[in-house]
């Protein structure tokens, strides 16, 4: 083999391990078996062309169920976990780029991007269906189109980053986040935009948005073809999995695009009063220590003022880009998984390790070059060992057990009730696998009984809760017991 040759594989050999190696552990730790809470939904919804929970998420739906049916491998929960995979890596090869992009060298960015990839967080998210993963990768590449605008100039790089920015925000929307980092970036760039350019850009953007129309379209075409077993049922605002809200109504769309039922409005407000900023850095410091450690803390603060003394201008730009998004994080009360709201904080973290020795000033000091590369690997070898966990995967796990425990107890035909963090699993299993043939699965936190005894004069109607929560179910008699967490009840009429 020439010389030239070998040069060139070398020179690509660090991008491509930085998307195959975080897609390959992905891949193998996805665990083939339904989740619950989110999980199922995200998992199901796609590959039924479904309606999740607010906001919708429809270019997760849609990708999804082109995955889900093209790439047929195993089952439809690991088809969408695998997906989740995919989309985190392809977000590990845009942090190497951005890392490139800004001076770093090729094993620095490489060894940074796979430590980024094994942080518990970021792998927690990619071995598991989660639309946030999808916007973090459009977000990532936007962020990298945006700053080769801002060094070369071209136009397609700015119009690309908008488009992507919208695609994000078709998502997830807390992609919107993304918008002061752009908008910061337009107006500080060395070289300005043309008003075409903007326009154009912010077209293409709102281009992406107009996939939330998919929402009261698809909920049309559900309603009009019966494809939602919860039709009939009084006081059901569209079925989990195939039509949340209802959003063919307007009062329906209202509420999956803005999530009002959660208070969802009011905690986006609060995260504009200026006195959060302090918590958003305070939680961009304490996550970074958490994933990273004390020391990388350290030497990731030193290359921001690095970045910042190279060129102020790139690095205002990724660092807005990548933690404004802290600002709703701190305030929001209804998410009990923050870190999927973080993960473009964490990401920032391999281009702000690259920005300590960039390339030139590296290629004048060898050995705090080495060191660097052998400190970010070492940290990326521990972190891949510290989570080995996701390797392993026991029988039935995640919502499998609750779906075989159901089918063992519950006959069918029947409506069966439960809080949101089995029903979806639940609903995985009678609409998507068909484990749970002829089961109407209905997600309700308030058990509202005479409601559901009014469901009961015409079909069997089961109520499945924590027996630790409730004392009594005044009009429903004690069914069986599943588990000490799992009591079953069927509501008389």
């Amino acid at each position: 083999m020439n010389r030239p040759r070998l040069a060139a594989q070398l020179t690509a050999l660090p991008p491509f391990a930085a998307f195959a190696i975080p897609a390959a552990a992905y891949i193998a730790s996805a665990s083939i078996e339904p989740g619950s809470w989110d999980t199922a939904e995200l998992q199901g919804v796609p590959y039924m062309l479904g309606i999740a929970h607010p906001t919708g998420f429809p270019l997760y739906t849609l990708v999804g169920y082109v995955w889900s049916h093209v790439v047929a491998i195993g089952s439809v929960a690991f088809r969408m976990n695998a997906m989740s995979g995919i989309i985190i890596a392809i977000t590990a090869l845009a942090a190497y780029a951005v890392a490139r992009e800004i001076g770093a060298g090729r094993w620095v960015a490489l060894f940074a991007t796979l430590w980024f990839a094994f942080t518990q967080d970021v792998w927690a998210h990619a071995a598991r269906a989660e639309a946030q993963d999808l916007a973090v990768a459009c977000e990532a590449i936007a962020i990298y189109a945006f700053l080769r605008w801002m060094r070369s100039g071209e136009a397609g790089w700015f119009a690309g980053a908008f488009t992507l920015c919208g695609l994000a925000m078709a998502a997830h929307p807390n992609a919107l986040w993304l918008l002061p980092g752009l908008l910061i970036g337009t107006l500080v760039a060395a070289r300005k935009p043309s008003l075409r350019l903007a326009g154009v850009s912010v077209a293409l953007m709102l281009a992406g948005l107009a996939l939330y129309l998919y929402l009261p379209l698809r909920s049309a075409y559900v309603v009009a073809h019966g494809l939602d077993p919860t039709v009939g049922l009084q006081g059901v605002n569209g079925g989990i999995f195939w039509n949340y809200n209802d959003p063919r109504t307007l009062h329906g769309l209202v509420l999956e695009l803005t999530g009002s039922q959660f208070h969802t409005p009011g905690y986006f407000a609060q995260a504009f009063n200026p006195l959060r900023i302090g918590d958003a850095l305070w939680a961009f410091v304490t996550g970074t220590q958490a994933q990273y450690g004390t020391f990388a803390t350290f030497l990731l603060l030193a290359g921001v003022a690095a970045a910042w003394r190279r060129n102020w201008r790139t690095t205002l730009v990724l660092c807005i880009s990548c933690t404004a998004a802290l600002l709703f994080s701190i305030v929001y009360p209804n998410e009990s998984d923050v870190g999927r709201y973080r993960l473009l904080a964490s990401w920032l973290a391999v281009p702000l390790f690259g920005a300590v020795l960039p390339e030139p000033e590296a290629s004048a000091m060898p050995m705090l070059r080495y060191a660097l590369v052998l400190f970010l690997a070492i940290g990326a070898g521990t972190a891949f060992a510290n989570q080995r966990a996701f390797f392993h995967h026991a029988p039935g796990e995640g919502g499998r057990w609750v779906i075989d425990a159901v089918r063992l107890n519950v006959p069918a035909p029947s409506v069966v009730v439960t809080p949101w963090l089995d029903a979806t699993s639940l609903a995985y299993g009678a609409y998507v696998d068909g484990s749970l043939p002829g089961l109407t699965i209905v997600s309700d936190n308030e058990l509202r009984l005479a409601l559901y005894r009014r469901w009961a004069v015409h079909r069997r109607v089961f109520v499945l809760v924590n027996p630790h929560d409730v004392s009594s179910l005044t009009g429903a008699r004690d069914y069986t017991k599943l588990d000490d967490y799992h009591e079953l009840y069927l509501v008389m009429p």
